[in-house]
């Protein structure tokens, strides 16, 4: 080996290593995380509809639904194990993804010059639906025109969210609200972004919304928890004072009072630990 410096530079390097020094066996599963969810390249216009469903029947329901989506297409079904898979469906794509408790499924296809869908979704009949829908999104996106202005006229006004992103080069817009169909519509008015810029706004405001419903899930079990915590403390308060006042019942009664609210509460904790960390986790 020569031990000119300029031929360090040309060395092989061992597999599995970095700067000749061993990789940790889980690098390449991290590393490969960042481009598991490239952002889409998006042509404008067209119209982006994802639905995503808690799969409580766990990961075999959204195989046997994607493996019925491939058999339709004459495609092969996706590995067991995928976390994501993508297939071309009609005249758009279509992009499944599976997450801890919830799977989304998210078709992009073409808005006619008139601004009319060509939708050709798989969500028509023969869609199983692999679990229960937790959120729906129909994002459109459109050049921004006179006539595109319009349609925020059919955005409930009390509940309007205009935003201008992109040093002004887009504007998003939406209500909340769920249409006929009970999704969320996103318009999206674009005047000048690439499609780069384009497919990474895009993908950004569904997670968004997506994650701001799963982030929600929280919020019946908190307001039935802060009843019972109210409770909790008044029986507690009660008895602190029973312990203090008089000598009217025995210790042991208390200590049995005690325990029994301190079982309470614990079984309260740790009932709502994994919802209220999931709600954490979305934020």
């Amino acid at each position: 080996m020569s031990d000119d410096p300029s031929n360090l530079e040309f060395q092989p390097r061992a597999k599995g290593s970095v700067m000749g020094f061993p990789a940790h066996e889980g690098r390449p599963g991290a590393l490969g995380e960042v481009h598991a969810r490239p952002h889409p390249l998006i042509e404008k216009p067209r119209v982006l509809v994802q639905l995503a469903f808690m799969t409580e029947g766990g990961s075999g329901v959204d195989h046997a639904v994607l493996s019925e989506l491939s058999r339709r297409l004459g495609i092969a079904a996706p590995d067991r194990q995928a976390r994501h898979h993508a297939m071309k469906w009609g005249k758009g794509s279509l992009r499944w993804e599976r997450h801890t408790e919830f799977s989304t499924y998210l078709w992009e296809g073409p808005l006619s010059e008139s601004g009319r869908s060509h939708e050709d979704t798989p969500f028509g009949n023969g869609f199983s639906p692999p679990g229960t829908v937790i959120s729906g999104i129909r994002l459109e996106i459109r050049k921004w025109t006179p006539t595109s202005e319009r349609l925020i006229a059919a955005f409930d006004p009390t509940s309007l969210c205009y935003s201008l992103v992109e040093r002004g080069n887009a504007a998003i817009v939406t209500d909340f609200r769920q249409d006929g169909d009970g999704m969320t519509r996103i318009l999206v008015l674009d005047r000048g972004l690439t499609p780069a810029r384009t497919g990474a706004l895009s993908q950004r405001l569904i997670d968004i919304e997506t994650y701001r419903t799963l982030a929600m899930l929280g919020l019946p079990l908190a307001l039935t928890l802060s009843g019972r915590a109210r409770r909790i403390e008044d029986r507690l308060a009660q008895t602190t004072l029973e312990m203090k006042v008089a000598e009217t019942r025995d210790s042991q009664t208390l200590l049995a009072d005690l325990t029994e609210l301190a079982a309470e509460l614990e079984a309260d904790a740790a009932s709502s630990l994994y919802r209220f960390g999931a709600s954490r986790a979305y934020d």
